[in-house]
């Protein structure tokens, strides 16, 4: 890698602000230019979190240190990725590109009756909300991921009427086993969580208020055509996190974050990440990697994510969707069970409900050569413990 002048960062968020402090962190000498149109960006998982409860936990992301940031929103990156324009005019050179623009919120295409409908992707947003319910109210949630479920837990916790319209019969679809979103959705039920299976438009009521938390799209419409995409628009990297044209990787540029997706990997049919922890991984990892001048490393870290919703805790790491074989274990009835990811019959990846003591030791298997983690046959009798088997390991 040539010497560098000016490192661009397109994205204050978790991942730009990680990338930029393991940077400047790892001795790398060139000028860093942070871009986002929020003066303070913010912690996303908070937020919804403690949305209704008597304190936002607000948690802002602050820079480093000799970082500059640059207030204003980038309308065009020239196709080399060199030269950045801003709305107001400015222009931007650099010789370095890292692109961490992450998500905007989706709004429902139909129209919502009774309140006002909010999004949940700011402090900003998440203060309106407040604002906007008063005691006791009536709030509809529509959606079915995290952010669905841990703002209708904590509206539920303050003694808001909650209902959660569903676009299955359960919620996570796609994010986890059944068996996890089933217990979940039984929990906060017996909290005071009213759930619509199957819903669509015409099952719609009024509420005081609306949270939807249909997902985010990649801010991507001002990126050059000619990077690569998935089908969803998330910006397809190689291992190295280098962004692609036609599948050949970019010279000093790169994607980290939920705007990212990786292309080729045993993680590659997995999807987009959108995940906290991935975003915070892949910003230190990259930024380390920058200031070393190393461009060929690949990041190789487990992926994980976490959702605290209420007082459920619930943990992914790994691979935990397109798996050949998943076995659940532990006891389903408490709500404190794991679900086992294998492939190729090795342990994958891992799912867990109220067991932070097993997700920690299922990430530390994650880590280790196949050969290391258990068989389908060893978690066969539905008892099996990935803290045990990793302290068989150390003895």
């Amino acid at each position: 890698m040539s010497r560098m002048e000016t490192l661009a960062i397109i994205g204050a968020g978790l991942a730009g602000t990680e990338c930029a402090r393991a940077y400047v962190g790892g001795g790398g000498t060139a000028d860093v230019i942070l871009i986002d149109p929020r003066p303070v960006p913010s912690e996303l998982p908070p937020l919804s979190k403690t949305l209704f409860a008597d304190e936002l936990d607000h948690v802002p992301l602050l820079r480093p240190d000799g970082i500059r940031l640059v207030e204003g929103e980038v309308t065009r990156v020239e196709a080399d990725g060199r030269g950045l324009h801003l709305a107001d005019g400015q222009r931007i050179d650099c010789d370095a590109l890292v692109v961490a623009a992450g998500m905007r919120a989706r709004r429902p295409q139909t129209e919502l009756p009774g309140g006002p409908v909010h999004t949940i992707r700011s402090a900003d947003d998440a203060e309106a909300i407040r604002a906007a319910t008063g005691d006791n109210a009536d709030i509809g949630v529509l959606g079915s991921g995290y952010l669905a479920l841990e703002a209708a837990r904590s509206a539920a916790d303050a003694g808001h009427r909650v209902t959660v319209y569903l676009r299955g019969d359960r919620p996570l679809i796609g994010r986890h086993h059944e068996a996890i979103g089933r217990a979940l959705m039984n929990r906060h039920a017996e909290a005071g969580v009213n759930f619509l299976l199957d819903a669509d438009p015409s099952d719609y009521t009024a509420h005081d208020v609306w949270i939807a938390a249909i997902g985010g799209a990649p801010l991507t419409t001002t990126l050059p055509e000619e990077w690569d995409r998935d089908g969803s628009g998330h910006l397809l990297v190689d291992r190295s996190l280098r962004l692609t044209t036609d599948g050949l990787p970019a010279e000093n540029a790169w994607a980290i974050g939920d705007i990212a997706h990786l292309a080729s990997g045993p993680l590659a049919d997995a999807g987009p990440m959108e995940s906290e922890a991935a975003a915070a991984s892949q910003g230190t990892w990259l930024g380390e990697q920058v200031a070393a001048g190393s461009t060929d490393a690949e990041w190789d870290d487990v992926p994980w994510h976490w959702s605290f919703q209420g007082p459920e805790r619930v943990f992914a790491a790994g691979r935990v969707t397109g798996t050949d074989t998943a076995i659940v274990s532990g006891d389903q009835q408490s709500g404190r069970f794991q679900v086992l990811h294998f492939h190729d019959g090795a342990l994958c990846g891992a799912e867990t409900l109220n067991q932070p003591p097993a997700h920690n030791a299922a990430r530390k298997l994650l880590a280790l050569p196949a050969a290391d983690r258990p068989t389908p046959a060893d978690a066969a009798d539905g008892l099996f413990d990935l803290r045990a088997w990793v302290r068989r390991l150390r003895s």
